[in-house]
């Protein structure tokens, strides 16, 4: 059976300036960066033997340092996108809670019942990424399989592997470069690993509660 390292992506400039992400993009910080390599170091520790990666530049920025430090290349698949924020995107945290305050409202208490225009939903989210592992599943048998993904959408899936509702989606912590391990038994995913940040205490790290938008 395959075991999963999945990983969110360093710290980007939309993270420090609490914008609304999701299918937006914005290049990492020199943190983000320096987040990235410790990362690479630290997973040269596992025997991956792949790497799956968002097709979306901050992931892909941060899965190019970790397969060139594994020798590995790269397979980027919109499967592994953040979920779409629609209008809500770029937008900081402010000015939705002035345009948009009842969905706000809904998406920080009920996030599974929210409905942003023009985005997407978690629903949406936990059918591609179910669809997702159960075709790497089907592809590789006792495989080490590296996803570099978005904070939203590990925490779907780890909520995914766990049985558990969406609407605990705020119950997962998941900062910047964190490392989630998933190994599948014949009974099921079991979750071995969860929001690992052993990789920052070698060097600077921010506290990202203050700064991070919950809107990744």
């Amino acid at each position: 059976m395959n075991t999963y390292y999945l990983v969110r992506h360093g710290q980007t400039i939309w993270n420090t300036q609490g914008r609304t992400q999701g299918h937006g993009n914005s290049p990492l910080t020199d943190l983000g960066l320096a987040q990235a390599k410790n990362l690479a170091k630290y997973l040269k520790e596992y025997p991956i033997d792949m790497i799956y990666c968002s097709d979306l530049g901050r992931a892909v920025e941060t899965a190019e340092i970790i397969a060139n430090e594994l020798g590995l290349d790269l397979k980027p698949t919109p499967a592994l996108r953040e979920m779409g924020f629609g209008e809500w995107e770029g937008m900081p945290i402010p000015k939705i809670k002035e345009k948009y305050p009842d969905l706000l409202y809904l998406w920080r208490n009920e996030p599974d019942k929210a409905d942003i225009p023009g985005g997407e939903t978690l629903h949406i989210v936990k059918e591609r990424e179910d669809r997702l592992i159960d075709e790497l599943n089907e592809k590789y048998q006792n495989k080490h399989i590296l996803l570099v993904s978005h904070s939203v959408t590990v925490r779907v899936m780890l909520l995914s592997f766990l049985d558990a509702p969406l609407s605990n989606l705020y119950r997962i912590k998941q900062d910047n470069t964190a490392l989630n391990i998933v190994e599948f038994r014949e009974y099921g995913p079991v979750v071995m690993k969860m929001n690992d940040i052993t990789h920052l205490n070698s060097g600077e790290f921010l506290d990202l509660n203050q700064i991070q938008s919950p809107l990744e």
